[in-house]
């Protein structure tokens, strides 16, 4: 009995531990695309992952055990659908054996329909102008207009008219208008316009 008891305070201690082993992991959408990313440095490792809908017994490869990691273990899911839920399995090999770490239960996060990012913000030579539209990487591009605003609400400088693809987009600004003339110190706005939604934010030039 004393045995049998001993054995099974072994056996969860050992559960215990490989439920601590677990590393676990973390999902952003970005670039059109769900990046799912395997907690902790595997460098060397080749892996493949695995995707399948909950209450599913069916997974189906997304990375095959070609794919190396440099560090960390990420796959981008174009195919994953915003707001949903999927089961996924990470499995690594390497030269001493094979580790399975999942399934994990991922809901995808819903991306901003337009965001940007600015850089530098206030700045006063040339700036770096990131738009990014919502999607998939396998959505069509979208009608966009990219555009630069003074105070009055009158356009200085258009950056982009037409297609625009899903996922960030980077603009080179000189900081001059549509006439070539440096736009004085003061405040502006960007202003994206696209199928894809709307966005209106604050870029400051300093002296």
């Amino acid at each position: 009995m004393r045995r049998t008891i001993a054995l099974s305070i072994v056996t969860l201690a050992l559960l215990a531990g490989l439920a601590v082993a677990d590393p676990g992991i973390s999902v952003t959408f970005q670039h059109g695309a769900a990046w799912i990313q395997l907690a902790g440095d595997y460098a060397g490792s080749f892996y493949s992952v695995y995707r399948a809908d909950p209450g599913s017994p069916d997974y189906h490869v997304i990375y095959d055990s070609s794919f190396l990691c440099l560090g960390d273990c990420v796959v981008a899911d174009y195919k994953a659908v915003p707001g949903e839920t999927y089961l996924y399995r990470f499995d690594l090999y390497t030269p001493g054996g094979s580790t399975s770490f999942g399934p994990y239960a991922v809901t995808i996060p819903r991306q901003a329909p337009v965001s940007a990012a600015i850089f530098p913000n206030p700045g006063s030579g040339p700036t770096t102008i990131r738009v990014t539209l919502g999607g998939r990487g396998i959505d069509p591009p979208v009608q966009t207009e990219v555009a630069l605003y003074d105070l009055q609400g009158r356009v200085v400088r258009t950056l982009h008219r037409g297609p625009l693809s899903r996922g960030e987009s980077a603009f080179a600004w000189d900081g001059r208008d549509a006439n070539g003339k440096t736009l004085g110190s003061g405040l502006y706005f960007l202003r994206v316009h696209s199928a894809a939604g709307d966005l209106t934010t604050r870029i400051v030039r300093a002296r």
